[in-house]
């Protein structure tokens, strides 16, 4: 299929006769692609080939690169919009089985967090936005076959057109997984109120400068809500203020508790009215820089988890100073 597949395009795309050396090059390229051989030093080889017979290879690459690439983005498009309905019953027992859990006492809930809470949510990521590896994992022969031709074709381009040192991008690879992003992105079944959220998060994020791995903790923490059916929770600028501030308190002053030694900071009602906000529950992590590791600490302690997941909470906070973190949220 791959043979069939990529010859009737590259044909369509290279009526016109390039020169015998391009031509070589072009034929071992198929041979390549149909044999399911690595391109690597194919690619390698034409650091050592002539200007004149890149410049045709590349007017014929050019030429076939979006014929290629098209008929694969709509493929995947395809793909994407298939059995979406039949997930919901699905999706509907992953959110009570988490909830289930969500509703036990601390000591019962503590050994299912990892047996049951976490699997449905993993479970919910990829039923709801599953990523552009998984659609074309889960879709046809057909599907997987043009992503190949497309992924191969793209970094023989991109590696021809490097090595004449062409004016043209050599971006080919990378605009096809921004474009694979796209379509696994457009074909998720999250919310559009929560979408509006984590973008409005993002430019407040932006506006405010709030630190990268602090967005990220923050944006993770909300698909997770999302997931399971809950709100996404918009962004604070001044609860991740507060909760920086105890971070670096904790840091410096060498404890680790929600009651501060810091004068005027005992409590994290205290610590949220100093930054001119509230706050209705607080978390603490120490032991890592990344936030999904925070992220994690806190899905897997009952009380915590409980913070994280309640209804009721409108707004985040999440502050990082050294390994330790601390996430706040207000109503």
């Amino acid at each position: 299929m791959k043979v069939l597949l990529f010859a009737s395009l590259i044909a369509t795309a290279c009526h016109s006769f390039a020169g015998q050396a391009a031509d070589e090059l072009l034929a071992a390229f198929q041979t390549n692609l149909e044999n399911g051989r690595s391109i690597e030093p194919l690619c390698e080889s034409l650091n050592d080939v002539d200007g004149s017979v890149l410049r045709d290879l590349n007017q014929q690459l050019n030429k076939a690169w979006p014929l290629v690439s098209d008929r694969y983005y709509t493929a995947l498009q395809s793909a994407s919009k298939q059995d979406g309905g039949s997930n919901q019953s699905q999706i509907r027992q992953l959110r009570e089985d988490f909830m289930e859990v969500y509703s036990m006492g601390e000591a019962k809930m503590k050994p299912l967090l990892k047996t049951i809470s976490m699997p449905a949510v993993e479970k919910l990521r990829k039923l709801i936005a599953p990523t552009p590896n998984e659609l074309v994992a889960a879709g046809s022969p057909e599907l997987k076959a043009l992503r190949d031709a497309a992924l191969k074709l793209g970094t023989f381009r991109d590696a021809s057109l490097n090595a004449e040192i062409s004016t043209t991008p050599s971006n080919s690879v990378q605009s096809m997984r921004a474009r694979e992003r796209e379509i696994a992105e457009s074909a998720s079944a999250l919310p559009r109120e929560g979408l509006r959220v984590l973008a409005k998060n993002r430019s407040t994020a932006e506006k405010d400068e709030i630190p990268a791995e602090e967005a990220r903790g923050i944006e993770e923490c909300n698909l997770w809500r999302l997931y399971l059916g809950l709100s996404a929770l918009e962004l604070d600028p001044k609860l991740c203020d507060a909760s920086r501030d105890h971070s670096k308190d904790m840091a410096e002053q060498q404890f680790f508790a929600h009651d501060s030694p810091v004068k005027g900071k005992t409590t994290p009602w205290d610590r949220a009215a100093n930054f001119d906000t509230t706050s209705s529950g607080e978390n603490i992590y120490m032991g890592s820089t990344d936030p999904h590791a925070a992220n994690l600490g806190w899905f897997y302690s009952p009380g915590h988890h409980k913070n994280m997941f309640n209804a009721a909470q409108k707004r985040i906070g999440l502050g990082r100073y050294g390994r330790h973190w601390t996430q706040m949220f207000g109503r």
